[in-house]
This record gives structure tokens, sequence and C-alpha cells, in this order.
């Protein structure tokens, strides 16, 4: 048995008592031995032999209680060497540390981590209780079910994601990273772990991808912008150079005076001809040329499509709006709603075969709703949802974060619901 592995009192109190022992049975022996028959040199003998014992083990005890002292020395010297490499990674760590032994309900976390679970809470529940007591309500369940999935097989580690309460009341967004120790039993016994604070880098990419989103609805608005413009120019030089040619050639046909029956029939034909040619001009230069809500309403423009539309075409329209969507729909908006409607009745005149049109629009909820409803052929939605027509639509939404909803089957009609924020 080595004297440095005993305890400091307990090492001193056996040498003590072995070498006392020893002294004494083996001191009289010799002192016997040495004195013969000569009892004045016993006597002499026995008082130096006493004088001998205590410096033989004042001897002895310094020398223990030396190594004793060098051993606390350097035990000292490695506890705090270990003090200042934990102080050194709090310092240089920006989260809070914990270890808590599930067995002795003992934690021990550094400064940064009270923020998180004040000593005064500690007092009272266990550390888990504290940590979960603290977790947001919309992050509480998850983190549980987490926890106890994780504990509950063989996991030796949960890193998640939550809100946490500080102790100045708000919340944090914070990485929590636990190792689960077990024991060969596999029996969960420590939690050790460190929860970082990341509420900065949460809002710095929040800011970043509501930046990304406020560019990408700027490059679409002026996309937009500069589509609407070319057509306007293509709706006017339609109306202002091609419809006025044609317009002076049909003058020209009815003004000639032609003897031949046969070329009567001709003439009529062209004439006839150039009276379709002009009316499909009227519909496309209004199709492509946007209305100026300055001088006109949403109703308006759509009763003015609906006219144009029935020129060609023999359908029964039915159009409802809230009259207060002029007043909340800025002229921006107002044309995303036209150009909604006229997609979409584009769509069904091409495809749809439909005899009966209705169409709503209202707001509520600062929100614009359309819907546009008619008894067509309808088609299979998982086939036709990504067609050229409602990609269209739905770039135009995302402009306002709007969305649509298609309703139809085979047969059935269809019905398109729309709606985005003002």
């Amino acid at each position: 048995m080595q004297l440095v592995n005993l305890s400091p009192a307990f090492a001193i109190t056996f040498v003590y008592l072995v070498t006392g022992i020893i002294w004494i049975l083996w001191s009289d022996t010799v002192v016997i031995h040495i004195a013969g028959n000569n009892s004045i040199l016993l006597q002499e003998l026995q008082s130096k032999k006493g004088i001998a014992y205590v410096l033989l083990s004042g001897i002895l005890l310094f020398y223990i209680s030396h190594r004793l002292y060098k051993r606390l020395q350097k035990t000292d010297k490695q506890k705090l060497s270990l003090q200042q490499k934990v102080e050194a990674l709090n310092s240089t760590n920006p989260g809070g540390m914990i270890d808590y032994d599930l067995v002795t309900n003992e934690v021990q976390m550094n400064e940064k981590m009270t923020f998180f679970t004040p000593h005064n809470e500690l007092a009272e529940n266990s550390f888990l209780e504290v940590l979960f007591n603290r977790i947001h309500s919309s992050d509480k369940e998850r983190v549980r079910t987490e926890y106890t999935t994780a504990t509950s097989s063989s996991a030796k580690t949960l890193t998640t994601e939550f809100k946490l309460l500080g102790s100045d009341n708000n919340y944090y967004t914070v990485i929590c990273t636990l190792f689960l120790i077990r024991n060969e039993e596999a029996v969960l016994k420590r939690v050790i772990g460190e929860i970082r604070d990341i509420t900065q880098l949460r809002n710095l990419q929040a800011e970043y991808y509501n930046q990304q989103l406020k560019h990408k609805h700027r490059l679409a608005s002026t996309i937009i912008k500069a589509q609407e413009n070319e057509r306007n120019r293509w709706a006017e030089e339609l109306h202002d150079n091609i419809s006025q040619m044609l317009t002076v050639v049909n003058l020209y046909l009815s003004n000639t005076h032609v003897q031949m029956d046969n070329n009567v029939t001709m003439i009529e034909q062209a004439r006839k001809f150039i009276n379709e040619v002009q009316q499909e001009i009227r519909l496309l230069s209004s199709s492509i040329k946007p209305p100026s809500f300055h001088s006109t309403t949403l109703k308006q423009s759509v009763t003015r499509l609906m006219a144009d539309i029935k020129r060609i075409k023999n359908i029964e329209f039915s159009f409802t709006e809230d009259p207060s969507a002029e007043t909340d729909m800025n002229d921006e908006q107002k044309l995303m709603a036209y150009r909604v409607i006229q997609e979409q009745l584009n769509n069904i005149i091409k495809y749809a075969n439909a005899s009966k049109i209705e169409m709503n629009v209202w707001c509520e909820n600062n929100a614009a709703h359309i819907s546009i409803e008619d008894n067509g052929n309808g088609f299979d939605t998982n086939k036709i949802r990504s067609g050229l027509g409602f990609r269209n639509i739905q770039s135009r939404l995302q402009l306002y974060n709007g969305n649509m909803h298609i309703d139809s089957s085979p047969g059935k009609g269809c019905l398109l619901s729309v709606s985005f924020q003002l």
C-alpha cells in the first residue's frame, strides 16, 4: 500500500501507530540484550530509548508529511489548471454549458446558462423541468417529443432548435445540443450539453430573405410593367395603322361599281372578310391594351371585355363586384385582377366550350378575392394545372403573395378561385 494514496490524516496516524508498536517491541529486546544484568545501564538505555523514538518518529513523520504536502501541492496545481481551462472555455464559448446528473439531480452550469435557467427556479424544480417550462409554447411539445424519443432510444446526442425565455422576459432562438451519457445497461444517467443563442443569425437570415423577396417582387413588377407597355404599343399600332388601312379599303370597296356578277360576289366576300379582320383586330387590341383606371373602373373594363367576347362567342355572362373593391384596390391591383379575369376567359374560350360564365370580385380581411366559374368541358387538374395560362396567373399573383385554387373534373366545368393581399 502506498502512503500517497491514503488521506493525509489516516496516513500519519497509521505510520505513527505502526512505528510506535514496532519500536516498543524491538527496542525493549535490544536494550535488554545490550544491558544484560547491569541495572544501571538498563535504566539509562531505557531513558535514552524514548528520546531516540521521538527523534526517529519526528524524522519519519516529517518525511511522510513532506510527501503528502507535495502531493497536495501537485493536486492544487492540477485543479487550478483545470479551473483556468474551464474558465477559458466558458469565456470563449458563446453558449451556455450544462452538466446535469439525473441520479443526484445535481446540475453544474456556466454563468451564461443561468440567463436561461435562473438559480431561484432551479432551487424548486429539476433542471429539465425548468428548461421545458421556459420553452415557447409553439415549440414545447415538439421538443418534449424529441427528447423522449432520443432518451428512449439508443441515441447518443440530441440537437434541436427552439425559442427559449431569457431572464429579461424575452424569447431567444437557440440551438440545443445534448450528449446523452448512459450506464452499462443503457440507462440514461447524465446529460452534458450546450445551448447557443442564434437569434441574431436567424434575424439576419430573415432580413436577407425579405430583401430577396422584395427584389424578386420589384423585378417581377418591372417585367409586368414592361409587358403592359409593350402591349399598349402594339394595341395602338394595330388600332391606328392596320385597322385604319382596312377601314379605307372597306370604303373603297363599298364605293366601287362593278357590273359583272362574279366580281360583285368576290367584292362582297372581300368586304365580309375585311369586316371580320377588323373585328378580330379590335378584339386583339382590346385584349392587349391595358385599361386606364384613371378614367374607368374595373367593372367597366370587365364589362367591355365581356362585350368584345360576345361579338364572336355566344356566351352568357354574370359579373358581380363588391363596390368596396373599387376603393380598396389601387390601379396596379385592379390591373392584375383584370388580367387574371382576362387570362381565364381566354382559357375558357379556347378549351372549355362553355355557354355560361359567372364571375365575382370582392374584398375582405385586407385581401382581394376573385372567382370565375364556367359550365364547360372541365379537365383533370393534375394534368392541366401547369398550363401556360395558369402559370401566367400564378406569376402575377406572386407579386402580392397571392394564391389560386382550381376545382374541376372532366364534364363538370371549372371553378378558379384567386386571392391576393392588398
